[in-house]
């Protein structure tokens, strides 16, 4: 009787333990979860926030358009932008560099001949914990009934 005893008392400990062991599992699964749940999160903020820098940056297209730029490269410092200065302009929630591309008769979604200024603006989000930086395209037609088209998006990720 007393061996029945101790073989209960050891099967309960394992089954204790097997289950002091799933609980820390599930534990650890859950707090994993919280943690990407809590990165998707800034993620998506950061791009609702570059979207809406970009946007400023269009609307200031059209009050004051920059000057065609001698090298047209996409910004380099995107992704380390943390004030405005030098070609980064402050917008509420970000930053955005607007470049002019030059003349083309040739733009995206535009009828085969149409002249229009292309015009580049990058955005970068304000948060740095899971930041965004958007860039697009806009032709401003020669025609000045025509209204601003965006003819290219596209999001940059950081090269390492």
């Amino acid at each position: 009787m007393k061996r029945q005893r101790g073989m209960v008392l050891l099967t309960a400990l394992i089954l204790s333990l097997l289950l002091g062991l799933l609980a820390a599992a599930a534990l650890r699964e859950a707090v994993l979860q919280t943690r990407m749940a809590g990165l998707l999160l800034a993620s998506s903020q950061a791009l609702e926030q570059a979207e809406a820098v970009l946007l400023a940056g269009a609307a200031r297209l059209a009050v004051a358009p920059p000057n065609e730029c001698q090298l047209c490269s996409p910004p380099a410092d995107s992704h380390d932008v943390n004030a405005a200065g030098g070609d980064w302009q402050a917008a509420g929630q970000g930053w955005f560099n607007l470049q002019n591309l030059g003349q083309s008769d040739r733009a995206a979604h535009l009828p085969a001949g149409t002249q229009a200024t292309l015009y580049r603006v990058t955005a970068v989000s304000q948060r740095t914990r899971a930041r965004h930086v958007l860039e697009a395209v806009y032709a401003q037609p020669a025609d000045p009934s025509q209204a601003l088209q965006r003819i290219l998006w596209r999001q940059r990720v950081q090269e390492q």
